[in-house]
């Protein structure tokens, strides 16, 4: 074999261009820098400024660095998905609970990794480990925008995007309310909001609320009285 110095230099790299090195078990292999390019992408060893999991179908325990819908399931548009299933370790085994919790309440965009033209990006609305012992949390979402569908055995990259948001509220005027009987209220906020009642004397009115899910509450008071709900 030649001295490496004397090999002439490509001028034109490409994904299938070839590397030479050894293989963990010491022997000597060929690299495609496309291979080697997907390996840094989703190991984990290089930071992209997020957390790389990879999307599974099946419903069945999440492994370290994967994720899923909550049911299973493939081919869902990132415009329906309100509720993903992800594990608390990355791929390199590394705890990442504490970075969803710094993310709740904040903007979250999932993308693929080898093409960032698809991608979710949502309200982040929790992320709860139910039992101590489960290795996943739940996220709950609110779709802001995106486009195309998740795809079966990809690496999506989770990082913090809060471009494009504000601060939305909601009003609803002029509402009678009847002493013990609960009012609806959808706001579409992808959130759980903060409420504030004022009756038509201008008074702030406290009554029992109920969060349904992220878009919808039910509101009761115990007398009856004609006034306003905001929720931001």
């Amino acid at each position: 074999m030649a001295r490496i110095s004397t090999y002439t230099i490509d001028e034109s790299v490409q994904a299938t261009d070839k590397v030479l090195g050894s293989n963990a078990g010491g022997e000597t292999k060929n690299f495609r820098i496309e291979d080697i390019t997907t390996f840094l992408n989703t190991s984990g060893l290089i930071n992209l400024d997020g957390i790389v999991e990879q999307f599974i179908i099946q419903n069945i325990p999440l492994d370290r660095g994967k994720f899923k819908l909550p049911n299973g399931g493939n081919g869902i548009n990132f415009s329906e998905i309100t509720s993903l299933k992800v594990s608390t370790k990355n791929i390199s085994n590394t705890d990442i609970t504490e970075f969803f919790n710094h993310l709740v309440g904040q903007g979250l965009k999932i993308s693929r990794v080898d093409n960032i033209s698809e991608f979710g990006h949502y309200s982040f609305v929790s992320a709860v480990r139910a039992n101590s012992s489960d290795d996943f949390v739940t996220f709950t979402l609110g779709f802001l925008n995106g486009n195309s569908t998740l795809r079966q055995d990809k690496y999506y990259l989770f990082n913090l995007d809060n471009s494009g948001r504000t601060d939305k509220t909601f009003a609803r005027e002029n509402i009678n309310f009847t002493a013990g009987s609960g009012v609806t209220i959808n706001h579409n906020l992808a959130k759980f909001p903060a409420v504030t009642t004022i009756d038509s004397g201008g008074s702030h009115i406290v009554g029992d609320i109920n969060h349904v899910d992220n878009n919808n509450f039910t509101i009761t008071f115990k007398a009856s009285f004609q006034g306003s709900v905001y929720a931001n």
